[in-house]
Parts: C-alpha cells; structure tokens; sequence
C-alpha cells in the first residue's frame, strides 16, 4: 500500500486537490486498499479553499505520519503559504520518506521557495510562468502539462487546475500499470492525453 497527502491551507485551489484525491482514491475500487489518501493542514480545524469549499483535514504537520506521496496544490493562498515556516518545515520532515514530490498548479512556488526545483524543471499555471522563472532563476521553467524530474525524490509538477488530474494518472500508471491508469481515468470520466 502507498500512503498518500495531500497537503492543504486557507485559499487553496479546491481542484488542485480535488482531483488528485479523486483519482488518487479511485484505485481502490480496482486493486483493494492499495493508496490511502490523506489531507494534511497546518491544525485540524476546517480549512476554507479560494472558492469557499471548507474541508476537514485527516491529519496535521505535527504528527509523526509518514507519506510515500506527498502533493502540493497551488491557488491563491499560495503565497502565504510558500513564506510559511511551518509549511516548508512539514515538507522538509517529509523528504526522507517521499518517493515521490509532487506539486499541481501554482504550488510550484512552495516548492520553489524551499529550493526543491533547484536545477530541475518545472510547470505551473500558464498564467504565472513568467512570474516563477522571473523569480528563481535557478529553475528551467517550461510549458508543458506535466513535468517529471527523477531522483530522490521524484519531483512531478503539474501545470494548472485540472492538469493534477493528469499527474494523478501519470502516478497511478508508474506505480501500478497503464491498464490502471484507464480504468481510473474512465471511471471519473476523464479523457487521457
């Protein structure tokens, strides 16, 4: 089994972790409990996201929980967020477990911020291309939907909103099988590219 988090704070981008937790938790349906999925907070009071969705996490940063995965959503709390001791710190503890990094849309700057895509490449949404490659220079910042990076761990970003959906997919079919990754992505009606 993988353990999975999905990390969350006031004003995040409610896709950008929705659909990750979607698709992320539909393996399940087909291979038992094989990805357990858990959003992580700051405290475990509701969090409200950018469009006003208030979510109950499952767990916070002070808990000694160890994920495989950890996925790092984007939105316009994101700039709190990215200055946040606490937040860069919970990543930090997490490193020597991840297999993999992963951040979706605007949640690149977090990653960024922590000196994580030093050297690497990386996406984020459309819109703020300029802004990231403006502001960490040490970053081969590119357009394209979804960006992986091998090593320890594997650092995957995707573009915007939607484009979580994809990486999602794009993870289930590493570490499962692409058969998988079709059952998955025809059960919540998404079409792969």
């Amino acid at each position: 089994m993988y353990r999975a988090a999905i990390m969350i704070f006031p004003d995040v981008e409610e896709l950008d972790f929705v659909g990750p937790l979607e698709a992320l938790s539909s393996v399940d349906e087909f291979r038992g409990e094989s990805v357990e999925v858990s959003i992580v907070a700051k405290d475990m009071g509701p969090v409200k996201g950018y469009n006003g969705l208030r979510v109950l996490p499952d767990a916070f940063f002070a808990e000694d929980a160890r994920y495989d995965i950890l996925v790092i959503p984007g939105g316009e709390g994101r700039r709190k967020a990215m200055r946040d001791r606490e937040v860069l710190e919970f990543i930090e503890r997490q490193l020597g477990d991840l297999t993999y990094l992963c951040s979706v849309c605007t949640g690149a700057f977090i990653l960024a911020e922590g000196g994580w895509l030093r050297g690497l490449k990386a996406t984020t949404h459309h819109t703020a291309l300029d802004e990231l490659s403006g502001s960490y220079t040490d970053i081969e910042v590119v357009k394209e939907r979804v960006v992986k990076n091998h090593g320890n761990p594997k650092i995957w970003l995707a573009a915007g909103v939607t484009s979580g959906i994809d990486l999602s997919l794009e993870l289930i079919e590493e570490l499962f099988d692409h058969d998988l990754k079709v059952k998955v992505a025809d059960r919540i009606e998404y079409e792969i590219l």
